[in-house]
């Protein structure tokens, strides 16, 4: 049986008119699928759409892959790969990367199909790049706790983590808790720990600062509400 490759293919993080983050590379590849793994279909159109793919909607196959999808449906999709080449989407940025896709991923490692991961932006990286931050030594956390006292145990801990390993520590949170979160940073960390906020990353009002705690409470308060943001944290040498 010929084993098709999955591609994994990344998708602009905001929407724009102009194309600023994808090489022609990874519009080429993605132009000759016709057969898509997605986390949601309604904005994998709309993109497929913006990249012009020159085959119509109704002659693709498009299947659903989120955090809802049970394992066994999963493992359905590798019979997509037995008759064709397969691209996996996340819904903006790096598929994979803090996104239900990782299991599919797995699976077509664990079934000798190959991987070939495309070229595209990852808000992750990015904040990292544009935070002055240790990039030799750093770790995605993902979400934080819900709960208000294990957030800021979590919070401690990540800040001596940071400390001891000399390491970034990055994570995120719903875009309408934002405001919330960066109100505990503010209160809870020490003064001269280095605190990175980067929110709207590749849109017009794309904000990234980073400075000590201290001198984020000297100024104004970024308005964070409903915006897509990471935050990074360093209180190594």
């Amino acid at each position: 049986m010929k084993k098709h490759k999955l591609y994994l293919i990344p998708t602009p993080i905001s929407k724009r008119k102009k194309n600023l983050a994808l090489p022609e590379h990874t519009l080429e590849i993605t132009k000759k699928l016709n057969c898509f793994i997605v986390e949601k279909p309604q904005t994998t159109q709309s993109f497929l759409q913006w990249i012009k793919h020159p085959t119509p909607p109704y002659k693709m196959t498009m299947r659903v892959l989120n955090k809802k999808t049970p394992d066994q449906e999963i493992y359905s999709f590798l019979k997509l790969l037995e008759d064709q080449d397969v691209g996996l989407m996340s819904e903006a940025g790096a598929p994979g990367v803090a996104d239900p896709g990782a299991k599919l991923v797995k699976l077509a490692h664990d079934n000798g199909i190959e991987v070939i991961p495309l070229v595209g932006p990852s808000s992750i990286l990015m904040a990292l790049m544009a935070s002055g931050m240790n990039g030799q030594s750093f770790a995605f956390q993902g979400y934080l706790s819900l709960n208000d006292k294990k957030r800021i145990q979590e919070l401690s801990e990540l800040e001596q983590e940071s400390s001891q390993k000399n390491q970034t520590q990055i994570f995120m949170e719903t875009p309408h808790r934002n405001e919330q979160l960066f109100e505990l940073l503010l209160n809870k960390l020490r003064p001269s720990t280095r605190l990175c906020v980067a929110c709207n990353i590749t849109q017009k009002d794309e904000f990234i600062q980073s400075k000590t705690v201290h001198h984020w409470k000297q100024n104004d308060k970024p308005d964070l509400q409903k915006k897509p943001c990471l935050f990074l944290i360093y209180s190594g040498s």
